[in-house]
């Protein structure tokens, strides 16, 4: 009779080591996608900036033909898009490398901190050092330079600013996303 009680109680609790094995699989294989749809997030950031450099190498030719601003201002301005592509390429690429599935989650979170980092960096601190006097320069070409005659270079300067404003908050809800995005893979690792 014990022997069978004893029996019985081993493949209990063999049923039950089963369940909590399978149990630890479902909710490590659940962080790990949603993981890899958080970082959806992240791509469509990268993926904008490619867009946008594809577009820029568009301006060199379109200027040629209507000689809406300089030379000069056209090659920068097509240079410091493409910068920014190859830039987020860079910063992204560390992230592109991880594999949600099979990465070791203190690779992961140490990943997602430093794109977090270098993504907070890129924004805070070398984008207005480029963007204030790319903004000064472009006031000079449109608003100075080339306006038509019977407005005032203020009026312009208004455009550019309200264009810029426009552009920084489309810009800035891209970063946003993927800042959150990667905090929110840190939290789901530190969290389990």
């Amino acid at each position: 009779m014990e022997e069978k009680d004893f029996e019985e109680m081993r493949n209990q609790f063999a049923i039950l080591k089963e369940q909590l094995n399978n149990q630890e699989i479902i909710s490590d294989r659940l962080i790990r996608e949603t993981m890899k749809i958080k970082n959806k997030a992240i791509s469509e950031a990268k993926q904008t900036s490619y867009v946008c450099a594809a577009i820029s190498l568009t301006f060199y030719p379109l200027n040629r033909l209507v000689h809406a601003w300089s030379d000069g201002f056209t090659i920068v301005t097509c240079a410091l898009i493409l910068l920014c592509a190859v830039a987020a390429y860079y910063i992204h690429k560390p992230v592109d490398e991880l594999n949600f599935m099979r990465d070791d989650f203190s690779k992961v979170a140490k990943v997602m901190a430093s794109f977090k980092k270098h993504y907070n960096d890129s924004v805070y601190y070398l984008a207005p050092v480029v963007v204030i006097p790319y903004f000064v320069w472009a006031c000079y070409e449109f608003a100075w330079s080339r306006s038509p005659g019977g407005k005032s270079p203020w009026f312009y300067v208004g455009l550019l600013l309200a264009g810029g404003v426009v552009g920084g908050i489309i810009a800035y809800h891209y970063h946003s996303k993927a800042v959150n995005a990667a905090q929110d893979i840190i939290d789901e690792i530190e969290k389990d």
